[in-house]
Parts: C-alpha cells; sequence; structure tokens
C-alpha cells in the first residue's frame, strides 16, 4: 500500500505540556531530568506495526525511501518516541557545504569504498550526495510532530530492532539519553533526531539538531581498533553541516566557563576533590547544563573511575545531576539569567591518579579531570590548593603562591589571574631546578633522576626562545614557566605557563616520530614555547580553528630557528622545504579547517600524518606565504596586531585573513579561501 492511499496516523513526539513555559512552572524537574535520559536510554516496546510500501521521509538535508517494509512506533511510559523500520529501503543524505567536500570524499574513499560498496558518493547539482541500501533503522525524534503511514498490520519486526538496539547502545557512539534529556530541558520547541542505520557497508548514525548544537552530521560506525580489549565502536564523521550559520563565522558558545576553584587531596592513587566553577549560560532558557567530566579514564582495563558524591549551587542547595559516558548534566533551579555569572561546586575523587606505565608520576592534564563545557566556552582564571603523599612533588599551571613540605605531605598553591584553558598538574618523583631570567622563573621538573644534568641546558634554550618571542610579539605572558618532563618519547605539550616534553629533551636522543614533527629539541622547544602566546593569550574557538595554535606556533619555531647564530637561514629553509614535500603528499586528503576529521579506519598511520601536515606544516606554510609577500615589517605588524585585537580571547579565521588584507595592504582571500579553506598548496 503507498503512502498516498494510506491512512494515517499522528505520532505525538512532542511530550504534552513540555514547552518552555511550561518547564518554569514544572514542580517536579529534578525526576523530569533523570527520567527523560532513562526513557531514551532504556530499551522501548513496539507498538502495532504496519506493512509500508514507497514511504519516502524527508528529515533536514536526509531523505529515507522505504521500498518495502514493516515500521512500527517506539512506545516507553505513555510516549511515542520515534519508529523502527525493517526492510528494503535506502537513503540520500545531501552535503551542501562545499568546505567539507575533501574530507567527506577522503573519509569515503577509506573507509567505505569498496567494488562491490553501496555506499557511493556523487555530485549533483553542485552538492555532494551519499546513498546507501539500507536493511533496517531506528529513528528517534523530539520536537516534530510525524505522520506515521499505515497499511495493513503486520507482526511488529522484534527481532530486527533486538539486535539494531544491541549495537547502537554500544559505548562510543553517543549518549542518546543524555542528548535527548538536555534537548527537552531547554530546547523542547525545536527539532531533534537521531536515526540508527543499519546499512548494507556500514552502520551509520544520522543526527538533526536544530536546537543546541544547531547542526546536521552524518557518521559511519566502525569495529574497535582492539575488540579483545575494548567492546566499544568508532563513529567516524562524514559531514556536519551548520543550521542557521556558518563554519567561517561560528556560533557563540552555550555556556561559559570563566573561574575555577579546586581544592585537591592526593594520596597514592586517590584524590578527593573540591571545585568550585563560576559560569555565564550565552544562551536563555539553559535549564540543564551539560559539562564535560571523565567517567573512566581508560576505559579498555576501566581504570580511574571519577564518582561525583555532590553537586551544589552557591546557596548550598543541592542539584540533581546524571554523570556517565563522559558527560555530567546538572538541573538547575532555574535558567540563569543570560550574562549573569552563577556558581557551582561539585564534590568528586575516586582512584583516578593513574600512573603511566606504572611510572612513578601522576598527571592530570589538558583533558576533562575537572567539569568543562566546549571549547568556545573555556577562557578560565584558576586558583588551585593542592596536596599531595609526601613522595611526590607537585607541579601545576600558575604563579607559586605558596609551597611546603613535610612529614603530612606536600603542598602547592598557585593562581592564574588570566582567562586560559588547559590548566593542569603533575605529581611525582620530581626534583626541581629554577632559575629566575629577566624576572621570569623558568623551573625544570625532571623525573626520577633521568635529567641527565640537562636542566641548565634546558633553562638557557628556553629563555633564549622566550627572549626571541617577546622581541617578535609582546611580552610573555606568564611569570612562571614549568618544563615538565614526562618518561615517554615523541611529543610534547603547552599547557599554560607549562611546557611538557618526553625523555628525548633530557638525553638529546630523536626518535622516528618525533622527528616527523621538530628538527631537533631547540625547535621542539620553540613550537612548545610558541603556543603560550598562540593557544593561550591568543585561542582557538574550535578544532575547526585549531591552526591557530598549531600552524601559529609551527611557523613562529621556525622562525626562532632562523634567529639563531648556528642554524640561521638554511635551517629555516629546510624546514619549510620538508613542510611542503609532506604536506603536498596529503593535500588532496582534506583542508586545514576539517583536518581533525580525517579518520581511516585501515589507515590510522596515513590519517594522523595527513592531519599533521594540514595542521602544523600546510598552515605554517600560508604564514610563510604572507611573510614573503609582505615583508618582514608588515608579518611583524600582522602578527603583533592579531594579540593586540585578541588578547586572551579566541580569534576565528576570518578575522585573521582581514588583520592580513590590513597590514599586508593587500587582498589575501584568494590565498585563504584556495589554501585554507580549499585543498590547494600555498605558492
Amino acid at each position: 500500500m503507498s503512502v498516498t492511499a494510506a491512512s494515517r496516523l499522528l505520532l505525538s513526539l512532542l511530550l504534552t505540556g513540555l514547552t518552555a513555559k511550561g518547564l518554569a512552572g514544572e514542580t517536579n524537574l529534578p525526576a523530569r531530568l533523570q527520567q527523560n535520559v532513562e526513557t531514551y536510554s532504556a530499551q522501548p516496546t513496539l507498538g502495532p506495526a504496519f506493512s509500508v510500501q514507497n514511504w519516502v521521509l524527508p528529515l533536514g538535508r536526509m531523505t529515507f525511501t522505504m521500498g518495502s517494509g514493516t515500521v512500527a512506533p517506539l512506545l516507553a511510559e505513555g510516549r511515542t518516541l520515534g519508529f523502527h523500520f525493517k526492510g528494503k529501503a535506502s537513503f540520500r543524505y545531501r552535503s551542501e557545504e562545499p568546505l567539507e567536500r575533501a574530507s567527506l570524499a577522503s573519509n569515503h574513499k577509506q573507509n567505505l569504498a569498496s567494488y562491490a560498496s553501496k555506499a557511493l558518493l556523487s555530485e549533483a547539482n553542485g552538492q555532494a550526495v551519499l546513498t546507501e541500501e539500507i536493511s533496517s533503522f531506528t529513528l528517534w525524534v523530539a520536537g516534530q510532530d510525524l505522520l506515521l503511514p499505515t497499511g495493513t498490520p503486520a507482526e511488529a519486526p522484534k527481532a530486527s530492532f533486538a539486535e539494531d538496539w544491541a549495537m547502537f547502545k554500544r559505548d562510543g557512539l553517543g549518549d542518546r539519553g543524555q542528548d535527548f534529556a538536555v534537548h527537552l530541558a531547554n530546547t523542547p520547541r525545536s527539532k531533534l533526531v537521531r536515526a540508527e542505520i543499519t546499512g548494507t557497508d556500514s552502520p551509520f548514525i544520522y543526527i538533526l539538531d536544530e536546537g543546541g548544537a544547531q547542526r546536521e552530521s552524518l557518521s559511519s560506525v566502525a569495529a574497535p581498533a582492539q575488540p579483545a580489549l575494548y567492546g566499544g565502536l568508532r563513529r567516524v564523521l562524514l559531514s556536519e553541516q551548520p543550521i542557521g550559520w556558518g563554519w567561517k563565522t561560528p556560533l557563540a558558545p552555550l555556556l561559559n566557563l570563566t573561574a575555577v576553584d579546586i581544592n585537591l587531596k592526593a594520596n597514592k592513587g586517590y584524590a578527593s576533590l573540591k571545585v568550585t566553577e563560576t559560569l555565564v549560560a550565552g544562551d536563555e532558557g539553559v535549564a540543564v547544563i551539560s559539562l564535560n567530566l571523565y567517567n573512566v579514564v581508560d576505559r579498555t582495563y576501566n581504570l580511574g573511575v571519577y564518582q561525583v558524591s555532590r553537586v551544589t549551587d552557591a546557596q548550598g542547595r543541592a542539584l540533581p545531576f546524571q554523570h556517565r559516558n563522559d558527560t555530567i548534566l546538572v538541573q538547575l533551579e532555574s535558567p540563569p539569567p543570560v550574562g549573569q555569572p552563577f556558581t557551582l561546586t561539585f564534590e568528586y575523587g575516586g582512584r583516578i591518579l593513574l600512573r603511566p606505565g606504572g611510572d612513578n608520576y601522576f598527571e592530570l592534564g589538558v583533558e576533562p579531570w575537572f567539569p568543562q563545557p566546549e571549547m568556545a566556552g573555556q577562557a578560565y582564571t584558576v586558583h588551585a590548593v593542592i596536596q599531595t603523599h609526601k613522595e611526590d612533588v607537585p607541579v601545576a599551571c600558575g604563579k607559586t603562591i605558596r609551597r611546603s613540605q613535610g612529614e603530612e605531605g606536600n603542598l602547592l598553591e598557585v593562581r592564574i589571574d588570566k582567562p586560559v584553558q588547559f590548566f593542569s598538574l603533575f605529581a611525582g618523583a620530581y626534583t626541581l631546578t629554577e632559575e629566575t631570567r629577566n624576572g621570569l622563573a623558568i623551573r625544570v621538573a625532571s623525573y626520577g633522576n633521568k635529567g641527565g644534568g640537562q636542566q641548565k641546558r634546558l633553562i638557557d634554550i628556553a629563555s633564549q626562545t622566550i627572549g626571541f618571542y617577546e622581541q617578535l610579539f609582546e611580552a610573555f605572558p606568564f611569570e612562571e614557566f614549568n618544563i615538565v618532563q614526562v618518561n615517554s618519547l615523541g611529543f610534547g605539550q603547552a599547557p599554560p605557563g607549562m611546557m611538557i616534553i618526553t625523555n628525548e629533551a633530557f638525553d638529546g636522543k630523536m626518535d622516528e616520530i618525533s622527528a616527523l614533527f621538530t628538527r631537533g629539541i631547540n625547535q621542539r622547544f620553540a613550537h612548545e614555547i610558541a603556543h603560550q602566546y598562540w593557544g593561550h593569550l591568543v585561542k582557538m574557538p574550535s578544532h575547526e580553528e585549531q591552526w591557530i595554535t598549531e600552524s601559529f606556533s609551527n611557523y613562529a619555531s621556525a622562525l626562532a630557528m632562523r634567529s639563531m647564530k648556528n642554524q640561521g637561514i638554511s635551517a629555516y629553509e629546510g624546514m619549510l622545504s620538508r613542510w611542503r614535500n609532506q604536506a603536498s603528499a596529503y593535500a588532496d586528503a582534506g583542508t586545514i579547517p576539517f583536518a581533525n576529521r580525517l579518520k581511516w579506519i585501515n589507515n590510522p598511520r596515513g590519517a594522523f600524518l595527513a592531519r599533521t601536515t594540514l595542521l602544523y606544516e600546510k598552515g605554517a606554510l600560508i604564514l610563510a606565504s604572507l611573510h614573503k609577500e609582505m615583508g618582514d615589517k608588515a608579518f611583524a605588524l600582522f602578527m603583533k596586531s592579531i594579540i593586540a585585537n585578541f588578547r586572551w580571547k579566541t580569534v576565528t579565521t576570518a578575522s585573521v585573513e582581514q588583520i592580513a588584507s590590513m597590514a599586508g595592504h593587500k587582498d589575501f582571500s584568494t590565498l585563504f579561501r584556495d589554501c585554507y579553506w580549499g585543498s590547494q598548496m600555498p605558492k
């Protein structure tokens, strides 16, 4: 029976009375939060099923065509949450976003395309179109009335639904319950759709969120990298398109974190934390807030389990919360006014202090070990009091207020008065070596007597590099700088006022992987120190703008190498030549803003190299091209102008392009269009 010939059954997918006005007057909001999470997490029952033919269902840029099969509504606690379909069908997804064309094609080619593949990517009317044959899918909907065609009564597809349910509830595929609970609390009148699709070639997840995220996306689902150790799945983003905004002018964050006060008590593997945060709502009607906070650090071995005991507001009232899948939801007493600060205190802990590889130190690093909003909403001051076992010497970002050591243990108090991201701390078998150079305290924390007598040399390199950057940019942004050794090889990180560096900095050796990034320890140091300017003094608002930190720091390190007496221009030219060779090999794989989308399941090393060369090297070559066009004086003005206009703030590439054109007295829009937003290489 066709849709036009069928009678229709109206599925009321809006919860009765769940409007913005209704939320404000609801007397049982705590129960509602937990109820909504559980309702969309638990397996619903199937209602009366019908056979359908030639049903076409458009949703955003996605169209499902169900040639023949059976459809049954999803029922739970008197609600209809969506439906399950089993039969012969297909989907057609349109990518109208030209900026994502390269990464979509690359991930499709690497993960889905094969001789017998039904997942076909084609061009139609200037759009990329992905089609796939499917055998079943489950659609979850809120904020929309949906007409479900009815036909001949049929047996409910219970086996199909049970099989799909078991797969899509696995770890790694997002938290449907939390997503719908937040949506129903904050934006109940807007549409949220999640489709869990069993395709011929791969499972897929389609999401249409017209509420908080204002994005539409399609992802494929891949098996775990280590199935014997971890039962979760991997979601590979194929397409993500903004709704009502554009990538060049990103949305303001829904929630901003402006201050953090941390009290940490650590003893061996255990820790207890009391964290008070000042938050500011960026939108109206935010009744439930969502923050990133670890549940389990190591899911493979179930290590580092966080347990939250209490969340309170400024008046000390306990607030309902729901914590799982590295996300904590908190139900506020009432939606806070936009722009008005409010405070929450989180009390939590457990055996969370993992010591990597059995080493004698722990790290609370650039990950969500305290509650954090999305990256664009992170710009916070810090006050922290850290108490550790007497054998664990603490090192943390920030200005030292006090440090003491005794039989009771160690105490460190630090403060950061400027808005930062990625506050981090270490504690363990560290020996501290400190010198003050030109008013800046530089401290080396060498691990387990592995410093190799290099501490003085590292302080010299850091001081020399910082001096160069102070001439090139402005005064160093922090009052202290910590260089922390970790017992590994081949990487560095740069929290505020800190550099995390691996063993080769202390013994002069260089492994194969680290050599891909750097021309030696001097350049690695220069790159990580440059992050204090490009990453903290000037921030990236999202992963689509990560070149602001990586490419700018990489090019700054090249300029630092050029300034050194024994390397000079030859080192600089050599770095540019190497970057060009490596970036050219992956230029067609994607673009700089979407480099983080490149995930090639069967070629993870290739995806790693593609992402790295785009974010670190191709972006740096764009800066080199600007430098060549502008000359030294105008280029220095360009870099300083970015800092002057966005000091302690986030900056977008659109603003960078505008400042470049002003400083260079030339229109650089073609360079950015072709080489940053596009896949061409800069000349």
